[in-house]
Formats: C-alpha cells, sequence, structure tokens
C-alpha cells in the first residue's frame, strides 16, 4: 500500500494499472542482476521501437529526399555514422544530458512513470525538431525506456543510473550500427 501511495495511487484503492506499465513493471525494479535487466530492457527497447516505427512510417508521410545531381536522379543513401561517435560517445553525451532532463522534471512531477513520460516527450520535441516528425516519434520510445533505467538504477547511485543507461544506448546503438548501417558503408 506504501507503494500505491509513492506511486501516486491513494489508500484503500484497489490498484489498477494499464497493460503498459504491468509490461514494463521490471523496469522499476533494480534488485536483480544488471544483465537480466539490460536484456529484458532491451527487448522491449527494440520491440517497441519497431512497432512505433511501423506506424510512424505507415501513418506520417516520408521526408523529400534530396537528390544529388551526380546520382542521375536517384536518391543516395545516407552517410553513415563514424562508428565510435555513434556507438560510444552519443550514448555518453546522451546519457548526461537525461540525467540533467530528469532531474528537472523529478522535481515537478509526482511519479518515476510520468517524469520517464516527460523526458521522452522533451527528446521526441528535439528529434522531431533536428529531423522530422517520423524521426521525433521514432526516438521517443527508446527515450522512455532509457529515462525509465536511470531513474531506477539512479535510486541506487548517480553512477549506476548513468551506466545502466549508458550500456542500454550502446547496445541499441552497436545493433543499428550492424544492421542498419553496415549496409551503407
Amino acid at each position: 500500500m506504501l507503494w500505491a501511495q509513492l506511486a501516486g495511487g491513494s489508500p484503500g484503492r484497489k490498484e489498477r494499472e494499464c497493460a503498459l506499465t504491468n509490461w514494463l513493471a521490471f523496469m522499476t525494479r533494480n534488485d536483480g542482476p544488471k544483465a537480466l535487466y539490460l536484456v529484458q530492457a532491451y527487448a522491449a527497447l527494440v520491440l517497441g521501437t519497431a512497432l512505433i516505427g511501423m506506424i510512424a512510417v505507415s501513418v506520417f508521410s516520408a521526408p523529400q529526399v534530396q537528390v544529388a545531381a551526380s546520382g542521375g536522379g536517384v536518391p543516395q543513401p545516407a552517410q553513415a555514422p563514424p562508428v565510435v561517435a555513434f556507438v560510444l560517445i552519443w550514448p555518453a553525451v546522451s546519457s548526461l544530458l537525461l540525467w540533467g532532463v530528469l532531474e528537472g522534471l523529478r522535481r515537478v512531477l509526482p511519479t518515476y512513470w510520468h517524469v520517464a513520460g516527460a523526458a521522452a516527450l522533451v527528446f521526441g520535441g528535439l528529434f522531431t525538431w533536428l529531423t522530422d516528425l517520423q524521426g521525433g516519434l521514432i526516438f521517443t520510445w527508446p527515450y522512455f525506456i532509457y529515462a525509465l533505467t536511470f531513474l531506477a538504477w539512479h535510486l541506487r547511485s548517480a553512477l549506476e543510473g548513468l551506466v545502466m543507461t549508458f550500456a542500454l544506448q550502446v547496445a541499441a546503438h552497436l545493433t543499428l550500427s550492424v544492421l542498419v548501417f553496415a549496409p551503407v558503408r
């Protein structure tokens, strides 16, 4: 009952959680093995991102592709990012930025679920501004998972929150680097 009160529930009220929070309940626990947590979080990240990606691509129009004059009118694929920057440096920078956003949001929002959702919207808005609506929507889910990871492990220490978030982002970016960007190289 105390947990329900801390999470925003009222005493005496029967616990009713939405299917999403039941499915992601493991994300708020930090008492198990770190490796198992990362595998489960990685699975939630990949499945959720794939689902949102399919919805975003099918519902919203594709961004306009610049056609290079030397390409003979055929759109050229985007240049792959440098592996070290994409797989190691960006996750480190992103984890630190996420920590700052979460620290600010924790002071004004009632539960970690609200904080993670608001942080995901902040990063989704940032990526929408930098790319397009499809890109922003696709980035929102991973940042929700990254935020939940940071918040769960931050309860132990800020360093553990940063390390676990960094590790999860490295796994996600390594997957993208191998599966998506490898054919471009």
